[in-house]
């Protein structure tokens, strides 16, 4: 468990990094359908990373289609995270 903990945090970190030198909206425009992904550790995994990277670089790349599909990427994981609580 301590591996995946450690491979989570530098899968995390790299995609910050190459965030960074591609630009935030190719990163996030590759990344942003995984908010979807059936495996709820993964998503939140990808929500991490969206998060870090808008949070170091910003959303001005951001062109109102990748912003709706992020909304809604959110809002799917959001409801589906609700769904597993409740069972």
């Amino acid at each position: 468990m301590e591996m995946d903990r450690r491979n989570y945090r530098q899968l995390v970190d790299t995609t910050v990094e190459i965030a960074d030198k591609v630009g935030v909206a190719d990163i996030v425009g590759r990344i942003v359908k995984d908010l979807k992904d059936e495996s709820e550790p993964y998503s939140r995994m990808v929500m991490e990373t969206i998060e870090k990277v808008v949070a170091k670089l910003g959303v001005s790349d951001i062109d109102a289609r990748l912003e709706e599909l992020l909304i809604d990427g959110i809002l799917y994981a959001f409801k589906e995270q609700t769904s597993d609580d409740d069972a």
